[in-house]
């Protein structure tokens, strides 16, 4: 029996799913966090993290079986790639999050790479993707237009103003608002939240379309304090940090009680400001 994509199912039903980039590429520290049972999705940043297929085919691998299907490996693939689309999928994601769509378009792109025929023109593929669903390629593929989450990303001002078209193509399982990006696009300093006005204004006519619609929509989020923000407002694909950052973050926490510094409070990782170590230490080498 085909296993269900337990992300696409929570968020189809209004409950929150939380997960986590992976930008360190690395098989074992992305084993480890499985273990950890802690997320509902795991996403491979194909776009600024350039990462090799086989590679990713390991990593969607180490997500899906460890877990037993309980967490869903996804890829970012990048922006007007549709190779991307499908080597991501034939490597083992269970979804796609397409960035950069500003059109409708440029959404039907999206949709019909990431399908099946009749659906789509992705094609009977390889022979990889059906193990992380538990069942052989034919039955895959039977049932993986209902259990392939697709999702589209909003972080332009053209993609913003283009919101109710691109809601209207057929075939999208998601909007996810990309918030570094919509602030640059919007003439600001790119940030993962803000209160400025203009970046509210697009956050709303997003989520406002996406609820007229029914459709799910989510966002990445610095810590937890804000992805309990994000819920609360609606998100229910909600990205709390990377492995990376939980990585640079605990050192940073260490280093900073070992030598009396302070966290930074405007960084998006935890950084050692060499300006303001003890003067114990400044005899240090720096790199």
């Amino acid at each position: 029996m085909l296993r269900t994509n337990k992300t696409l199912e929570l968020i189809r039903e209004g409950s929150s799913a939380v997960g986590t980039w992976l930008q360190l590429h690395s098989v074992a520290a992305t084993r480890l966090l499985v273990a950890q049972g802690t997320f509902r999705w795991m996403l491979v940043d194909f776009e600024h993290t350039p990462v090799d297929h086989s590679t990713a085919g390991h990593i969607f691998g180490a997500v899906s079986d460890l877990s037993g299907g309980e967490i869903t490996p996804v890829a970012r693939v990048a922006a007007g790639t549709v190779d991307h689309i499908k080597h991501a999928l034939d490597a083992g994601a269970q979804g796609v999050i397409v960035p950069m769509v500003n059109t409708a378009e440029e959404a039907r792109d999206a949709v019909r790479f990431a399908r099946f025929p009749p659906r789509g023109e992705r094609g009977g593929g390889g022979m990889l993707p059906h193990v992380g669903f538990g069942v052989n390629a034919p039955d895959y593929i039977a049932g993986a237009n209902d259990e392939i989450l697709v999702g589209v990303q909003i972080e332009t001002v053209q993609g913003v103003a283009n919101i109710r078209e691109i809601l209207a193509v057929e075939g999208i399982d998601l909007v996810f608002i990309g918030p570094n990006d919509l602030h640059l696009s919007l003439g600001l300093p790119a940030r993962f939240w803000s209160p400025e006005p203009s970046f509210q204004d697009a956050v709303r006519t997003v989520t406002e379309a996406c609820r007229e619609h029914g459709m799910p929509f989510g966002t990445l989020c610095r810590e937890a304090a804000s992805v309990r923000d994000r819920v609360d407002d609606g998100f229910t694909f909600v990205g709390l940090a990377s492995d990376l950052h939980f990585m640079l973050t605990r050192a940073g926490e260490e280093y900073g009680s070992l030598h009396g510094l302070a966290e930074p409070a405007s960084t998006w990782c935890n950084m050692v400001n060499l300006d303001r170590l003890p003067d114990s230490l400044r005899g240090l080498p720096r790199s």
